[in-house]
């Protein structure tokens, strides 16, 4: 497993460095939308998050191949995950890096959440979704959407720092701090096949509110008018919520459901 830790690490020490040099950023003069930048505390908290939702997919990888293939098996299947992981996440931020999510929000707002979230269905749907779904016990699979429980108090800090819109928190229209708090309360009962299905349901319905809410703060013709605008996807290391907590909640949702159908 020495590999994989060592990805992982390297992962861990580039993404709080980016967020240390986006703590002290300045928001640019004349920018065409502009974006205020959050604390280093909440950045450092942020960074914290998505490192975790990418170890619990490596770590998830590792003991259902294990049991499955065995040790060998299973650190060879860690570090190629972490290789691919590192390589979509790479060619995502040189996408963000051009500029086109910020200087033209539509239509490259909509292409970001679509090419982010269909990564996440093509994995949760593929052969290694399905040995997650096979070997990883229930309650680890519902406790992973604990994330969002810290996640919507980083969101709602940056509310207050005037990051992003108020509508991105639970004093607005996103309540998927109760996700992340069913997550907590459910998971020791997970084993009890209709409390997972409670806990997934709400999970599903909330995150579509959430890329409801995202798309209609975005500085999209159709939006609501909300100040500041949702910029996250146009900013690293803010970006990586999308590819990172918002396509690992859904690939997490429906890896349950393969799990709750039979993993199929």
């Amino acid at each position: 497993m020495t590999a994989a830790r060592q990805a992982l690490a390297c992962f861990a020490l580039l993404l709080i460095r980016q967020a240390a040099v986006a703590g002290q950023e300045v928001p640019p003069a004349g920018a065409a939308v502009p974006f205020h930048p959050a604390s280093p505390t909440s950045l450092l908290a942020f960074s914290l998050i998505v490192i975790t939702v990418v170890a619990a997919f490596a770590w998830g990888t590792f003991v259902a191949t294990r049991r499955e293939s065995g040790d060998r098996a299973a650190q060879r299947a860690t570090v190629r995950f972490l290789v691919a992981l590192g390589v979509w996440l790479g060619l995502f931020s040189g996408f963000v890096g051009t500029g086109l999510v910020e200087t033209r929000p539509l239509p490259f707002v909509p292409i970001t959440l679509v090419a982010v979230n269909g990564v996440a269905l093509a994995y949760a749907v593929s052969s290694h979704g399905a040995r997650l779904a096979r070997h990883l016990p229930l309650a680890a699979l519902v406790g992973f959407q604990a994330f969002r429980l810290p996640l919507e108090l980083v969101l709602h800090a940056w509310a207050a720092q005037g990051t992003i819109p108020v509508s991105m928190t639970w004093s607005g229209s996103n309540l998927d701090i109760v996700t992340g708090i069913a997550a907590v309360v459910l998971a020791p009962f997970a084993n009890r096949t209709a409390v997972a299905w409670v806990a997934n349901v709400i999970g599903l319905v909330l995150l579509a509110n959430v890329a409801r809410v995202a798309m209609l703060s975005s500085p999209v013709p159709f939006g609501w008018p909300v100040e500041p605008k949702l910029l996250l996807v146009a900013h690293l290391p803010y970006a990586y919520i999308a590819p990172v907590c918002v396509a690992g909640a859904l690939a997490g949702h429906v890896i349950l459901t393969r799990r709750l159908l039979g993993a199929r």
